[in-house]
């Protein structure tokens, strides 16, 4: 695990109801320096909340509160738990909450089952939504995460579930129902990794995936990957890393591996029989950026071959927002005039702050910087509008309507479709 210091402990009483969640929990409380704890149940989801400093002030944009909005340095609270799979063993919420980070902790309190475990992108490429995406499910036993990204959401708390075999049994209930889902991305919420191996997510699942001839997508940023190394599940594993530039990683992703650390961990993955995947997400315009961006590249392509690589610009996201977390000075003059004179447009969309123009410009520096380093790599934008891909025809060869991704459900290793 990652060394962590979270200024308050929870623990949700009916962890010991579960000897496996008990045996987890000791596991990574060791691993802590066993800090003192507190136990506690619904009826405490003020207090929790309070720790967490979750507080009812904080801004609200886009639906999203942001880390980049305090600055938080310390480590966020932790709270550990189990999932309430039957739904009549379930309670409501204690309180009305209006941030979102309060009303995630206090259903997390309340108890949840599979309405936590799954999320759902739907599927097909038409335009009843605003942006392209093949489809697939993501699943999650945390929610929360310990890297500081300015422009992340998942802030303030961690909610750990610890009893992952209890889920593996859900999990195979999911499999039999769905049979056309072939990988899972995992995990969305948070960066999984960094609490491995004491958690052990990593040998149950990918145990799990294996024997149902299914795929786990390893979802991070972080280098904390050498309990990986030696897994017998490499094959339905995939292994997929979000990069930046260096001003981003250090500056922006605050607490992450910087991105010589997260290529190192790629190339010791794909040395050590793993599948990997890359991916730039967000793409963050800072100062510097295209001189920036052709040396992560380079360097990617020197540590690894990635089967794929994603782009996605910077969205979900007013121009005020940018403004607060980012600062106007330290990203592009250009992009930012831009950003001015479409906000109007821009704001309270998927895509928003940039313009097209603004993300077609970002994208095709990446694209035509990844054919000229290694040109076979096959690329794709990740939920982004069709009108990014239509503005882009001469340099991506892979089409909307039959796009291989990093986390599609049908984007099997191996299963690239030319």
């Amino acid at each position: 695990m990652y060394s962590l210091h979270p200024p308050h402990v929870f623990i949700h009483r009916r962890v010991y109801e579960n000897p496996q969640a008990v045996a987890r929990l000791e596991r990574m409380l060791a691993a802590m320096g066993n800090p003192a704890t507190q136990d506690v149940d619904t009826a405490d989801t003020d207090a929790v909340i309070a720790a967490a400093g979750a507080n009812e002030s904080l801004p609200v944009q886009s639906r999203r509160v942001r880390q980049g909005i305090e600055k938080i340095s310390r480590d966020p609270i932790m709270l550990f738990n189990t999932f309430v799979w039957d739904p009549a063993e379930r309670v409501k919420p204690t309180g009305t909450y209006t941030n979102p980070r309060a009303q995630s902790i206090a259903r997390n309190m309340a108890g949840v089952g599979q309405n936590f475990a799954y999320s759902q992108r739907e599927g097909g490429n038409g335009f009843d939504r605003p942006y392209v995406c093949q489809g697939g499910w993501g699943i999650h036993t945390l929610e929360g995460c310990v890297h500081k990204c300015d422009y992340c959401t998942q802030s303030y708390f961690v909610n750990v579930m610890l009893d992952l075999e209890d889920f593996a049994v859900d999990l195979e209930r999911h499999f039999q129902e769905r049979p056309q889902q072939r990988l899972y991305r995992y995990d969305l919420k948070s960066d999984y990794p960094c609490f491995e191996p004491e958690h052990g997510a990593s040998a149950l699942l990918g145990e799990v995936f294996a024997r149902n001839d299914r795929y786990l997508l390893v979802y991070t940023k972080s280098n904390n990957i050498d309990h990986l190394l030696d897994l017998p599940y490499k094959k339905h594993m995939p292994c997929y890393w979000t990069l930046a530039t260096d001003t981003q990683s250090r500056v922006i992703e605050r607490d992450t591996p910087n991105l010589d650390e997260r290529l190192e961990a790629m190339r010791k993955c794909q040395e050590a029989g793993y599948v990997v995947r890359a991916g730039f997400s967000p793409i963050v315009p800072h100062l510097n950026w295209r001189e920036e961006g052709t040396i992560a590249l380079e360097k990617l392509f020197a540590a690894a071959k990635p089967d794929t690589v994603r782009l996605w610009t910077l969205s979900m996201m007013e121009v005020a927002e940018t403004a607060q977390i980012f600062g106007f000075e330290n990203l592009d003059p250009r992009f930012v005039e831009e950003m001015h004179k479409h906000a109007d447009e821009m704001n309270k969309t998927h895509c928003g702050p940039f313009p097209l123009h603004v993300r077609a410009e970002i994208y095709a520096h990446y694209i035509d910087e990844i054919k000229r380093i290694s040109p076979d790599t096959p690329v794709n934008l990740c939920t982004e509008a069709r009108a990014a891909w239509d503005a882009l025809p001469d340099r991506l060869t892979m089409s909307p309507d039959d796009m291989f991704c990093c986390c599609g459900q049908t984007s099997v290793p191996g299963g690239l479709r030319r």
